[in-house]
């Protein structure tokens, strides 16, 4: 996933560590057999945050576990095509913490 975990992210927060994650070490309600892969970053910033991207098996996949989710305190998740985003956050500036998703989501997109 060239690229989607960038260095820098909306120009305030920076990666600290990057790591790709085995499908059974996913803390996540992600089916492991529909999991091609799955990256984990720390970001710091205003804030500190993990952002965990799962590019899994079909944009059906990634539907259904979205819409599945159950919302849990500090953390949002992003559908888009075949890709899941989860991003869980601590004392995180919530305009940052916008700009941060809204970057993330365009790199999904894309």
């Amino acid at each position: 996933m060239p690229d989607l975990l960038p260095e820098t992210v909306a120009g305030v927060w920076r990666r600290v560590a990057v790591r790709e994650m085995a499908p059974s070490e996913s803390p996540d309600p992600v089916p492991r057999t529909a999991v091609r892969r799955l990256e984990t970053a720390q970001y710091e910033g205003p804030g500190k945050l993990e952002a965990r991207v799962y590019e899994l098996s079909s944009s059906a996949v990634a539907l259904d576990v979205a819409q599945r989710w159950h919302p849990s305190a500090d953390t949002v998740i992003i559908n888009q095509g075949q890709f899941l985003l989860v991003v869980k956050w601590q004392e995180a500036d919530r305009q940052a913490l916008r700009r941060f998703m809204e970057e993330m989501e365009n790199r999904l997109a894309k």
